[in-house]
């Protein structure tokens, strides 16, 4: 491969070009990928990112680096790539031709992430700038040939570009099966034959790591094996030192599971369990099956599980408790029907107002499916139903909530042990394209349907909390 006159090292230190500070783990990853000197105090850190000693020094075409999220593997290894790429690189182009330097992303918020770091270096640089003669909205031209654009991951879209360098961000988190418009294999099947003639090109995989699937995982897989592309492995806490010590202990203690795979870059099973079950069980109050009203001292909510055949139709009652910065679940109801004997609402709905009234509540929150007949049925009892949309995502989120509450100690749970199955039996599955499922077991007879109601009802209760309390 031909060679810059200037190395990539001294390009993003030197404070007239793009004047960067890097940690050593940083560059070491540079310097492996560039095939320069290791350095004898980035030796053990080479060793312990690579999986091996140090190996003769030789430059990759293709390299995929994941660390753990605040490493700067966006900012200090995609965006410096994607520079020294694109200004200190010879690609030799046909006349005409436009090399392309090409950031990719699931979409284009998480492509303009890597945008701005470039633009930022860019203009701070009276040496890069000068180069740059024409911008628009996902792409900068610059007076050597080279365009560097940003785009979403899309395979059709890179069919007929001249690509000098590929940075792909965040891959981890692109849709990964078939069945998807642009999975990530299909991504990756486009931009290497458009990369085939610039033999200094560069495909540069940057991502915390996720589910274990998707071309990200393959190639941590078998990189024992392939020895043609550089897998870099690394922690927060080795890539970025600027990170503070006590907020990594803090996020390791409040929720390990998830540190292991955010900043401890793990791979995770595709679907694990969501709550530890000492966790649920430290917030049960033993013995305590209700928490009665007391009239004036709090604001309560309440949300349903509506169900009629086969599920539960569920209910419950929940408040914030201000002083001690807790919620507290105070009722747990559920009716069980069948195909021959469906959950009626006529039978329901009184029993549920009857408690309303108890905690002076006129509002009952639950999910979209099947709203308009059960908020006939309560408007008739003079209650307004509120409708709570529920998709992957949004189930995702407020069952976040709920789960950080359990793992905080935040939240005082009823002695009720088919609720406290249910949040046992929680699962955590990892969806393609970096969204995720929280519910019951796929396996027959599992279900979430007092999980939902406590979800629902402990959100609600949350969002009347104070500023600060939580």
């Amino acid at each position: 491969m031909a060679k810059a006159k200037i190395s990539i090292i001294d390009a993003i230190r030197d404070p007239n070009i793009v004047g960067d500070d890097i940690s050593p783990a940083q560059e070491a990853a540079l310097r492996t990928l560039y095939g320069l000197p290791i350095l004898s105090n980035l030796e053990n850190i080479t060793r312990r990112c690579l999986g091996h000693p140090p190996r003769k020094p030789r430059e990759h075409r293709e390299a995929a680096f994941i660390c753990g999220r605040r490493a700067g593997k966006s900012d200090k290894i995609a965006a410096n790539v994607a520079l020294y790429e694109a200004f200190f690189r010879k690609h030799k182009l046909s006349p005409g031709e436009r090399g392309v330097v090409l950031l990719l992303a699931q979409n284009m918020r998480q492509a303009q992430v890597v945008r701005g770091y470039i633009e930022g270096k860019i203009r701070r640089s009276p040496i890069l700038s000068s180069h740059v003669v024409g911008t628009r909205a996902n792409e900068i031209d610059l007076n050597n040939g080279i365009t560097i654009a940003i785009y979403p991951a899309s395979f059709r879209a890179i069919r007929g570009l001249s690509v000098v360098c590929c940075i792909c961000d965040e891959i981890a988190f692109w849709w990964t099966e078939d069945g998807y418009a642009n999975p990530d294999a299909e991504v990756l099947r486009a931009v290497r034959p458009a990369m085939a003639t610039f033999p200094n090109a560069k495909l540069v995989l940057a991502s915390s790591p996720y589910a274990m699937s998707g071309v990200l995982w393959d190639l941590w897989r078998n990189r024992k094996k392939d020895k043609d592309v550089l897998v870099w492995h690394a922690p927060t806490a080795l890539m970025n030192p600027a990170v503070p010590e006590q907020f990594l202990k803090s996020e390791k203690r409040r929720d390990p599971d998830n540190y292991k795979r955010e900043y401890g870059a793990e791979f995770a099973e595709a679907v694990s369990a969501f709550l530890p079950a000492d966790a649920i069980e430290a917030c049960v109050v033993g013995g305590r099956t209700e928490v009665p009203p007391i009239d004036g001292c709090y604001m309560y909510r309440a949300a349903i599980d509506a169900a009629f055949k086969g599920d539960r139709f569920t209910f419950a009652i929940a408040h914030k408790d201000s002083e001690r910065g807790i919620l507290v679940v105070n009722h747990l109801a559920g009716w069980k029907g069948s195909k021959q004997n469906p959950v009626r609402l006529g039978t329901v709905i009184p029993q549920i107002k009857a408690q309303l009234e108890r905690y002076h509540i006129h509002t009952v929150y639950g999910d979209q499916f099947g709203s308009e007949p059960i908020r006939q049925a309560f408007a008739s009892e003079g209650i307004r139903f509120r409708e709570v949309t529920f998709t992957a995502s949004s189930k995702a989120d407020m069952y976040g909530t709920l789960r950080s509450m359990i793992l905080d100690g935040r939240i005082e749970l009823l002695d009720h042990e088919v609720s406290l199955k249910e949040l046992r039996s929680l699962e955590l599955e990892l969806l393609p394209g970096g969204q995720s499922r929280v519910g019951h077991p796929t396996r027959a007879h599992a279900h979430d349907d007092y999980a939902d109601a406590i979800a629902v009802a402990a959100s609600k209760a949350r969002a009347y909390m104070p500023p600060g309390m939580y």
